[in-house]
C-alpha cells in the first residue's frame, strides 16, 4: 500500500514537473556524451591538489613536523603556499569532495562530476521562478536561458571554482525568497540561511553580500510590522554566528587567527598580490592597476546573448514606465538588490578582474534570472499576437545561439554575441581562450604527429597551461621551458599576440604557423614547427 502511495505521489511530482525532469535527463544524457571532450584548463590542477591536500589536513593534527612537510614537500604545481589548505584564503572543500569521489584522479570524471553537481545550478533557477508562477512551463524559462548562455554554462565542465560559487550563491538568493514568502518556521530558516551563508561566503568574500541583502529586506519586513525589532537582531545574529563557524570551518586558514586573517582575506581579494598579469581590453593590453571600471559592464553586454540583454532592457522599461510591478518580497527585487550591491562594491573596491566575466559569472546567472522573469511577465502582459511573436523571436534566436554553442564546443565560454560580431569582432580585442581549454586539442594533434611520424625526442614548448600539455601527451614527447629549445611551439592566440611586444617573439619568424584551431573562423590557438621539421609534419 505504502509502495503505491509513493508511486502516485511521484508520477504526480514528474508530471507537475515534467519540464525541468525532462531538461535533467537532456542535460544528463549530454554530459554522459560529451565530458570526454573539455581539456584540462589552467587551475584545475591547482584546484584538485588543494582539494586532496584539505582532504590530509583535516584528518592529521596540525603539528610543527605536519606544517613542515606540507610546505616543504609541496607537488610543483602549488607554485604558492596560499594554495595549501592552512594558508588557503578561500575554502577547497568542493576539488576535496571531487577528490573523494575520483580518487584514480582522472581529469575526464572531474569534469564529468561538474556536469552533474552542475544541475543544480539550473535546478536553483527552476525552483526560483516556479516559487512565483507554480507553473513549470514558465519555471523552465529560467535553466533555457542559463544554458544557452555560453559564458556561464561553457564553464560549468572545467571551472571548480567559479561555478560551483555561482551555484551556492544561486541557492542563497533562492533561500532568501523562499523564506520572505514563507517566514514561519524560523528554526529552520536561521539553521538553512546560516549554512549556506557560511559555505559562500567561505568560496568568495563577496558571498558575504547575501546576508547583507538578508538583513535589508528584514528591515523592511520590519518596518512593515511583520517582525519585532528583537526578533530580527536576534535572527540575523543567529544567523552570521553560524555562517561564520561554517566559514572556519572550510576554510583553516580564518580559524588560527580569526581577526587579522579576516582583514587578510578581504584585502587579498581586491588586490590579489600574486597575480601580475596583462589584460586584453580593447585592443589594448593592460596591467590591474590600469583596468578600466567599465570593464566588467562592457563584457557583460558583450558576453551575455542577446535574448537576456533586451530582456532586461525591456522589463526595465516597462518599470519605469510603470508597466510591471513587483513588491519588495518578490524574487525580482531580491536579485535586483543583490546586483546592485555586487555592482557598487566592483566599483568601489576595483578588485582585480581578469578572464572576461569568469570571477563574476554569479553575477551573470542573477542577470540572466533577471531576465527570465522580464521574459515571462512581458509574455504573460502581451496580447495573442504579440505573444506569437515574443515567443517565435525568442525561440528562433535561443536555437541561433544553441547553433553556435554546437559550432563552439567545446569552448563554449568563449562566445561574444552579436553585438561586437562573435568572435571575430572579439579577435584581438578580447581574450578568447582564456581558460586554455584548447591546448588538450594542440597537445592531441602533435601527439598524433609524433605517432605518425615516429619522430623521436621531440621537444615541445607551450606558451601557458603546461600542465595540460604534458596530460594529453602520453609523455611520448618531451615539454621545454624555454621556445628556443623547442621543435614545436603551441600557443593560444592572446599569448601569441603578447609576445609580439616582448622579446620572446623571434620564434613567429622561423617557426612558421602548422596548424590553427579556429572556431566561427577565427583562431583561437596555433601550432608552429621548426623549419628543419616543417615539411615532415601532416596537419
Amino acid at each position: 500500500m505504502n509502495s503505491k502511495r509513493f508511486v502516485h505521489a511521484l508520477k504526480r511530482l514528474i508530471n507537475k514537473h515534467v519540464y525541468i525532469v525532462a531538461f535533467s535527463a537532456i542535460y544528463l544524457a549530454a554530459s554522459l556524451l560529451l565530458y570526454k571532450d573539455f581539456g584540462v584548463t589552467y587551475d584545475e590542477k591547482v584546484e584538485y591538489d588543494a582539494g586532496k591536500y584539505l582532504s590530509a589536513y583535516l584528518v592529521t593534527p596540525t603539528t610543527l613536523e605536519y606544517t613542515t612537510k606540507l610546505v616543504n614537500d609541496k607537488s610543483d604545481n602549488i607554485k604558492y603556499s596560499h594554495q595549501l589548505p592552512l594558508f588557503s584564503t578561500y575554502s577547497r572543500v568542493y576539488p576535496a569532495l571531487l577528490n573523494i569521489l575520483n580518487p584514480s584522479y582522472y581529469f575526464e570524471w572531474f569534469h564529468l562530476q561538474n556536469l552533474i553537481l552542475g544541475l543544480f545550478l539550473f535546478l536553483f533557477s527552476y525552483a526560483i521562478l516556479y516559487l512565483v508562477y507554480d507553473d513549470g512551463s514558465r519555471a523552465i524559462v529560467g535553466p533555457a536561458l542559463l544554458l544557452l548562455t555560453p559564458a556561464v554554462s561553457g564553464h560549468i565542465p572545467a571551472n571548480p571554482k567559479d561555478i560551483p560559487f555561482a551555484t551556492i550563491f544561486l541557492l542563497g538568493i533562492l533561500l532568501i525568497t523562499y523564506f520572505m514568502k514563507y517566514p514561519k518556521n524560523k528554526s529552520v530558516e536561521i539553521l538553512a540561511l546560516g549554512v549556506v551563508f557560511g559555505i559562500a561566503q567561505s568560496m568568495r568574500i563577496v558571498g558575504a553580500t547575501l546576508f547583507v541583502v538578508y538583513v535589508l529586506f528584514s528591515i523592511f519586513r520590519l518596518v512593515t510590522g511583520k517582525e519585532s525589532w528583537a526578533k530580527t537582531l536576534l535572527n540575523s545574529t543567529l544567523i552570521l554566528m553560524i555562517s561564520l563557524f561554517i566559514w572556519v570551518l572550510s576554510v583553516p586558514f580564518l580559524g588560527t587567527n580569526f581577526f587579522a586573517n579576516l582583514i587578510y582575506i578581504v584585502t587579498e581579494s581586491t588586490e590579489f598580490q600574486t597575480w601580475n598579469h596583462k589584460i586584453l581590453y580593447m585592443g589594448e593590453f593592460l596591467s590591474k592597476e590600469r583596468r578600466p571600471w567599465h570593464y566588467l559592464p562592457v563584457l557583460l553586454s558583450l558576453q551575455l546573448p542577446l535574448s537576456v540583454l533586451l530582456s532586461l532592457g525591456s522589463g526595465l522599461f516597462l518599470i519605469i514606465r510603470k508597466k510591471l510591478r513587483y513588491n519588495v518580497s518578490h524574487p525580482v527585487s531580491i536579485i535586483s538588490v543583490t546586483i546592485l550591491i555586487n555592482f557598487i562594491i566592483y566599483i568601489v573596491l576595483h578588485p582585480v578582474v581578469y578572464n572576461g566575466i569568469r570571477h563574476f559569472l554569479y553575477l551573470a546567472v542573477c542577470l540572466v534570472l533577471l531576465a527570465s522573469f522580464f521574459l515571462v511577465d512581458l509574455y504573460n502582459k502581451a496580447k495573442t499576437k504579440q505573444k506569437f511573436v515574443l515567443l517565435s523571436s525568442v525561440s528562433i534566436y535561443l536555437l541561433f545561439t544553441l547553433v553556435r554553442m554546437i559550432f563552439l564546443h567545446p569552448y563554449e565560454y568563449i562566445y561574444y554575441n552579436e553585438l561586437i560580431g562573435g568572435l571575430r569582432g572579439a579577435n584581438k580585442n578580447f581574450e578568447l581562450d582564456y581558460w586554455g581549454a584548447a591546448y588538450k586539442e594542440s597537445a592531441q594533434r602533435v601527439l598524433k604527429n609524433v605517432q605518425g611520424t615516429g619522430i623521436n625526442n621531440l621537444k615541445v614548448y607551450a606558451c601557458d597551461n603546461q600542465f595540460s600539455v604534458v596530460y594529453y601527451s602520453q609523455f611520448q614527447y618531451e615539454l621545454v621551458g624555454r621556445s628556443r629549445d623547442a621543435d614545436v611551439i603551441i600557443c593560444d592566440t592572446f599569448n601569441e599576440q603578447l609576445r609580439k611586444q616582448t622579446d620572446d617573439a623571434a620564434y613567429q619568424n622561423t617557426f612558421p604557423i602548422v596548424y590553427e584551431i579556429k572556431r566561427e573562423n577565427t583562431p583561437i590557438h596555433v601550432i608552429r614547427v621548426s623549419q628543419r621539421l616543417y615539411g615532415q609534419f601532416n596537419y
